[in-house]
């Protein structure tokens, strides 16, 4: 157990994290909420201490840059790739193709922007305190997104990281980062969880039906699309409903 979870840390951070040989992909991913606990509680404290000195939109900017930072922008790349290709292509094969280039074009760009745009803007509208629990909660949970996408079938005739996961998780593998994810959050979002987990279902599977309507299932760079998505949503909706008050 402590080898996945040491695993999930160096595979989904740039923290410089060694393991030994021997990866196993289904069990790691279990442990993908518990690594964006981390990662949202880096990002939260540098948002709570900034926001002492600092504006809101400051402050906000200086969180995302640690967090982007820790994570090497590994999941904003996932979902550059997917708007390019998905919205650019015009064939399955096409977007495939499109998916597998590592260059951004004019879709993936924007999506990056817009994105960070709309991420530093709800942060920035909350309080110190709230915008630590509010990362926490945004970061665990975002995390386990993409293992419940995992259970999807893949792109056909994908050998990539998302393909293997993909044939690998089983549904108890599913349950258990769940139950991490709501372990952690439960705590600081108290009753609000259940709306929170209930929010995230209808961005997720409208980018699940749209990826399998274009390419035919999942890859790789569409968990991480996921993962960014959900991050999105959850701060919308801390930002509508919170305002200044608590989590």
């Amino acid at each position: 157990m402590l080898h996945d979870l040491v695993v999930a840390f160096a595979f989904l951070t740039r923290l410089p994290i060694r393991h030994r040989d021997g990866v196993v992909l289904h069990r790691t991913a279990q442990w993908f909420p518990l690594v964006g606990a981390v990662v949202g509680a880096l990002g939260g404290l540098t948002y709570l201490l900034a926001r002492m000195v600092l504006p809101g939109l400051s402050a906000a900017v200086l969180a995302l840059i640690v967090t982007t930072l820790v994570t090497g922008g590994f999941h904003q790349d996932g979902l550059a790739d997917v708007m390019d290709g998905l919205v650019g292509g015009w064939t399955p094969e096409d977007r495939l193709r499109i998916l597998k280039d590592s260059r951004h074009g004019t879709y993936g760009v924007l999506a990056i922007v817009l994105q960070s745009l709309l991420q530093v803007t709800c942060l920035a509208g909350l309080s110190g305190a709230d915008g630590l629990r509010v990362l926490v909660v945004a970061h665990t949970l975002a995390r386990a997104v993409p293992v419940m996408l995992m259970a999807t079938p893949a792109a056909p005739g994908q050998a990539g990281m998302g393909a293997a996961y993909a044939r690998e998780i089983r549904w108890h593998h599913i349950a258990v980062a769940v139950l991490v994810a709501c372990l952690i959050t439960a705590p600081i979002a108290g009753a609000r969880l259940p709306f929170a987990l209930l929010a995230l279902v209808v961005p997720n599977l409208v980018l699940l039906v749209w990826v399998r309507r274009r390419i035919g299932g999942i890859v790789g760079d569409v968990l991480g699309a996921a993962e960014q998505v959900s991050e999105s949503t959850i701060l919308v909706l801390s930002l509508a409903t919170l305002g200044s008050s608590h989590v």
